[in-house]
């Protein structure tokens, strides 16, 4: 669509009232001054945007599938593919209105000639999910300035940038934890490791008979061997309102950030068939589709890892509580009935503790910007359920306020570490998997 407006309208007015006053009055000056605009509304009737001028725009994203928090080089070529030289042309890429421009400008001013092409190169944060590019809009003036022509360009190439929480191969692919599949317990019954001997009784199976006894001793008795329990592994992403907090502009908040890891790792958990539960608290009715369980708790069992519908709905809802709040990093925000938000959706531990199967091992993400989560912890270690630590790191800057934050959360890694959980500190300058390998030997079992 092409939006064209003409600007000499009003010097011809008023060549027209001058014209006209001074043929009634009979006055010279009149028609002398009525040179002044006429000159105008000639040099705009002669400068006018070529009726035939043509655009042409492309546009490449960099990255294919950028893991949330990375900048993507987006770059936007224009060219003049009319017979007429444009000596101003005024470019605008349509950025998704989600995502933050942090370098560069997705605008540009330029003249071109005939089959001449011009270049505009910005980068963006990507977040989770897939966001459109809207078309480019180019305005065209004149060298007079005279008129002005607006319409929009359809690119080609890229329209739309995918923040992809996995990937084909990922480096994490055939980890597994340290009691993936089955526990042994000290219960006796059927297994591989030996537990104990006791006497035989009526119905024991024929091959748990110790046969080298009854040849020694006479004795008739039965082996027993070490019971196992299947282990399901619960992944606990902590989207409280004090973890919806961003480093810096555009960046994906701590919640984000705790839900991105998460996919990650269950991603690598489905792919070593490791059976794998996933729950976020802090999370309300309106951010899940299908609302919370009657214990107020997000709780999925997906078949299928990420893929599942089940494990999208859930990470879906910490983007939008995320994308609705926003916290500042004491979590002094408060909704509109005046109670704390951290108070009206942080679910109490006992409710969490009572959903987890008792031979779970548990991973928590949380950016640990308040004490509740070191008390899911503390209570997790105190009932002996292993229990992993990853913790994006959201304190940047060097103001006061961010030190004071950044001391906290200090405080509280020492804390978790002296519970005897396995803690990973994620630095965000380095990707989450690396992090993870950092603590493989004691995370992971090949």
């Amino acid at each position: 669509m092409t939006d064209r407006v003409r600007r000499w309208g009003v010097p011809l007015a008023g060549t027209v009232t001058l014209l006209s006053v001074g043929l009634l009055a009979a006055e010279p000056a009149l028609f002398a001054g009525a040179a002044i605009p006429l000159a105008s509304v000639l040099v705009g009737s002669l400068s006018r945007v070529p009726s035939g001028a043509t655009l042409d725009a492309d546009r490449t994203v960099a990255a294919a599938a950028p893991t949330p928090g990375d900048p993507v080089d987006v770059t936007l070529t224009v060219e003049n593919t009319g017979r007429r030289t444009l000596t101003d042309v005024r470019i605008v890429d349509g950025v998704p209105a989600e995502l933050t421009v942090v370098s560069g400008s997705p605008r540009a001013c330029r003249s071109l000639r005939p089959g001449e092409s011009t270049t505009v190169e910005y980068a963006v944060r990507s977040k989770r999910g897939t966001y459109a590019f809207e078309d480019p809009v180019v305005r065209i003036r004149p060298l007079a300035a005279t008129e002005i022509a607006t319409a929009t360009v359809a690119a080609t190439g890229d329209t739309a940038l995918t923040c992809a929480n996995v990937v084909a191969e990922a480096p994490l692919a055939d980890a597994t934890l340290p009691r993936a599949g089955t526990l042994p317990t000290d219960s006796g019954g059927s297994g591989l490791e030996f537990h104990a001997t006791r006497d035989y009784q009526s119905g024991d199976p024929v091959s748990r008979i110790d046969w080298r006894r009854l040849a020694k001793t006479g004795e008739l008795t039965t082996v027993e061997y070490r019971e196992e329990q299947a282990v399901r592994t619960v992944l606990v992403v902590d989207a409280r309102p004090p973890t919806r907090v961003t480093p810096e502009a555009g960046y994906p908040t701590g919640a984000e950030l705790s839900a991105y890891a998460a996919e990650r790792l269950l991603d690598a958990l489905s792919r070593s068939s490791v059976v794998a539960s996933v729950t976020a608290v802090g999370l309300a009715d309106e951010d899940l589709v299908g609302g919370l369980g009657p214990d107020g708790l997000a709780w999925t069992d997906p078949d299928g890892g990420v893929e599942s519908p089940q494990a999208s709905r859930l990470f879906d809802g910490v983007q939008s509580a995320a994308a609705r709040d926003s916290v500042a990093p004491d979590g002094g925000a408060t909704h509109e009935e005046g109670e704390p938000a951290s108070e009206r959706t942080t679910p109490d531990v006992e409710t969490l503790l009572a959903r987890l199967p008792p031979t779970a091992q548990v991973v928590v993400f949380s950016p640990l910007l308040d004490d509740w989560p070191t008390e899911l912890i503390t209570s997790l270690r105190a009932r002996s359920y292993p229990t992993t630590v990853v913790s994006p790191d959201v304190t940047r800057g060097e103001g006061a306020a961010e030190t004071v934050v950044a001391l906290e959360r200090r405080l509280r890694l020492q804390s978790v570490e002296l519970t005897g959980a396995t803690l990973i500190d994620w630095d965000l300058d380095e990707p989450i998997d690396i992090a993870m390998r950092a603590s493989l030997a004691e995370l992971f079992n090949r």
